[in-house]
């Protein structure tokens, strides 16, 4: 069975080919058609043009050498100036915006390129469609659009079946007591759009349930309403299209929707596993990660290392606990040393850049083996000096902020007291505001009898510490609000 992943890679590869199957196109189709020898064609070089939105979804699941693989040769931002490219046709992966299609009318005025296949990450409301057709009409240029999909792909998949609807700050923006009533509704129908994309492309219609009363609801009912509307109302139903299993369909999966504050604890924690603590070290973004490391001047130097779902190590030791993961790394090191010591002791060499000096035809069989396993080793090689560098860089960055202490606390965190949190808040060796904040807003979810004197005796303690004391403010008022619902309900 597909994960999400794969089927969202699918749907782009399909786009990228011009909304044709590309393992069809490799048999012949007039994507790539066969050149009369029974083999097939080269492919067809387009230009990729997206916006910032439908990049981050590309490049979450794509590389460039991927784009280049399924003939892409350039890719660029739609807000960006190009200059034109003649004689060869554009695919254009955009959000359905106004201004998306002023831009899009914009370069096919100009001529900027041979055709133009447009593609929508969700679907383009029938007001845009309508005024995207005036707008081509009028440039006189309209018999240059090939083609025009939505393609339900607004989400971004970093993991097999894990997804993000990519709308950062949402949580601080629903609970902003100044958010019109317009922006929220515009707000809840972007996620809507997401879900709707995301069942689609899983090809599946769930049973919804969710709390009543707050955002949560609010989503539910409205995706619920898309999804009616779709399998009712509409003469071509998506979901039963290219499905493998039609009697999965009758299987319905539940979806459970929340909201954030349902579970604050969680955003808080401190955890122990290799993935959770590097996205509390890093700055993870698209599952790439910055790591600083100083040389021997002090100099500072920044590298950056791609964790993607494709690094076996990785997807065994993600969710191991960090001293597992430094064991595991160990071992792996240990067993390419055994290995590339063998190979090179039947090379004659001492190291595994010299293999490549070495005259395959006069060697044994043996050692022509060994030699055609060296991309393999040296890809192997590549991927453990990485993740030695990023356990290297996480054990400094554990031991300078304790965070193998604090995640004891938190473990045991009912059964602690204020004074032990105290002392946590007042450790000088504990040098990350952020981390004793965190540690005290758990303690405080954790205690919902804590005594007020106490709250204030932890929070001048946390503000001698360095520590911003506005989020607090915050949780109390939303404690408050909650508590004024439930006995309301």
């Amino acid at each position: 069975m597909e994960t999400l992943r794969q089927k969202q890679i699918a749907g782009l590869l399909r786009m990228l080919h011009l909304n044709d199957n590309p393992r069809l196109s490799d048999g012949g189709t007039a994507n790539n058609s066969n050149n009369g020898d029974g083999e097939p064609a080269a492919p067809i070089w387009k230009v990729l043009v997206f916006d910032s939105f439908c990049r981050d979804v590309v490049s979450t699941v794509l590389r460039v050498n991927d784009l280049r693989d399924n003939g892409v040769t350039v890719h660029m931002q739609l807000e960006a100036q190009r200059s034109p490219i003649p004689d060869v046709p554009a695919i254009y992966f955009v959000q359905p915006k106004r201004e998306n299609i002023a831009r899009m009318t914009e370069d096919i005025a100009k001529d900027l390129y041979e055709l133009y296949y447009i593609n929508f990450a969700s679907s383009l409301p029938r007001a845009l469609l309508e005024e995207f057709a005036v707008q081509t009409t009028a440039s006189g240029k309209a018999h240059q659009i090939a083609q025009v999909y939505d393609q339900y792909l607004n989400f971004l998949c970093p993991e097999e079946n894990m997804f993000s609807i990519h709308l950062p700050s949402t949580f601080e923006t629903i609970h902003n007591p100044s958010m019109t009533d317009i922006a929220m509704s515009s707000l809840i129908d972007n996620i809507v759009s997401s879900l709707f994309s995301v069942l689609l492309t899983l090809k599946t219609i769930p049973t919804i349930c969710a709390p009543r009363g707050n955002a949560a609801e609010m989503v539910a009912t409205r995706l619920d309403a898309k999804l009616r509307e779709h399998i009712l109302g509409s003469r071509h139903n998506l979901f039963t299209e290219d499905a493998e299993d039609i009697l999965s369909q009758s299987r319905r999966p539940v979806l459970v929707l929340l909201d954030r504050d349902f579970d604050l604890a969680s955003m808080f924690m401190h955890s122990w596993t290799y993935q959770a603590l590097i996205h509390d070290i890093y700055d993870i973004r698209f599952n790439q990660i910055a790591v600083e490391k100083n040389d021997d001047a002090g100099r500072k130097s920044t590298k950056y290392y791609d964790l993607n779902v494709s690094d076996s190590f990785w997807a065994r030791n993600a969710d191991q606990p960090f001293p597992e993961v430094a064991v595991s790394i160990d071992d792996a090191s240990n067993a390419f040393k055994r290995e590339a010591d063998e190979i090179t002791r039947m090379g004659g060499v001492s190291s595994l850049d010299e293999m490549g000096n070495i005259d395959v035809g006069a060697s044994t069989k043996q050692l022509q083996r060994a030699i055609t396993t060296l991309p393999e080793l040296t890809a192997r090689k590549a991927n453990i000096d990485m993740h030695m560098n990023i356990a290297t860089s996480m054990l400094d960055a554990i031991k300078n902020r304790q965070l193998d202490d604090l995640f004891q606390i938190e473990e045991q965190l009912t059964r602690q007291t204020k004074t032990l949190i105290l002392e946590a808040i007042n450790d000088p060796e504990k040098k990350n505001p952020h981390d004793k904040l965190r540690l005290f807003i758990l303690y405080l979810l954790a205690n919902e009898a804590m005594r007020q004197a106490d709250i204030d005796e932890c929070e001048a303690a946390l503000a001698a510490a360095g520590c911003d004391l506005a989020p607090l403010q915050y949780l109390h008022k939303l404690k408050r609000v909650n508590k004024m619902n439930a006995s309301i309900s």
